[in-house]
């Protein structure tokens, strides 16, 4: 279970909230969050709104409108209708499955983060302000591509009716925790496989962490998680030199001389 902000897909479309079966040779995408675009590129990174934003029309469409929305209030009317053009004619809007830009998007939608002076500022706000003692939940759909438009529709008819902001994000969180938990046993159903990983800087996040760990030994799963490297960007290098190593290790029936000398010569 890969769960990040950034990551370059096989397709050319940026990924981050993936769900692989896979080893040291070789992996398939057993099955993704919903393709979002991102206005903007890498700015919205720094500006949330903008997934928020992304988010809104992609499950309301120009119903996004029909609500006075209070974390687009500092953002001019003419540059959220460029965003929205943007999105439209597909310039500069990449299409992206993370999960950072999810969080994101709720942070900016919730009024927790808008604009991000440092990395990942928007899901830390928002995890910081979850309410303890909540248990409940969003729906979600498990379609051919993982769907938030239940979750956000719920959330913000909460959000209407002036639920805390401390409760709509465990809820949230919660939420996205059953989405992991679902799709592991989902694979499991399918596959057999009962190890799980968990990767990414998603799971920086403490309460993610420590609930579907608990949920996944719980339900008879083995889990493994960082503990001596970084569970965000700075444990690729190594991945890459073990699959890099497995890649390049003599195969069976192979002479340990060849292979050497076609380490040596690449």
């Amino acid at each position: 279970i890969s769960m990040d902000g950034t990551g370059l897909g096989d397709d050319g479309n940026i990924w981050g909230g993936e769900f692989l079966i896979c080893d040291l040779s070789s992996y398939s995408r057993f099955k993704h969050f919903e393709y979002i675009p991102l206005p903007g590129g890498d700015k919205v990174t720094k500006e949330p709104w903008r997934t928020g934003l992304s988010y809104l029309y992609q499950c309301f469409s120009e119903q996004t409108f029909d609500y006075h929305w209070p974390f687009l209030e500092s953002t001019q009317k003419d540059h959220v209708r460029i965003m929205l053009e943007a999105i439209d004619k597909k310039i500069n809007a990449p299409l992206s499955s993370s999960a950072g830009r999810l969080f994101d998007a709720v942070a900016a939608i919730t009024g927790v983060c808008t604009h991000a002076k440092f990395h990942a500022e928007a899901p830390m706000r928002l995890e910081a302000v979850i309410q303890p003692g909540i248990d409940d939940a969003y729906p979600f759909d498990l379609g051919e591509a993982i769907s938030f438009r239940s979750t956000l529709d719920e959330l913000i008819h909460d959000l209407r009716n002036g639920v805390s902001t401390g409760i709509l994000s465990a809820r949230f969180h919660n939420t996205f925790v059953n989405v992991l938990f679902a799709m592991a046993c989902q694979i499991r159903k399918e596959t057999r496989l009962e190890k799980v990983v968990l990767s990414g800087g998603t799971f920086q996040n403490k309460y993610i962490l420590s609930r579907i760990e608990k949920k996944l030994a719980g339900d008879g799963f083995s889990v493994f998680a960082q503990e001596k490297i970084p569970t965000n960007d700075g444990g690729i290098a190594l991945g890459q030199l073990a699959i890099a190593a497995k890649r390049r290790s003599p195969g069976p029936g192979d002479r340990s001389e060849k292979s050497q000398s076609s380490i040596t010569n690449h």
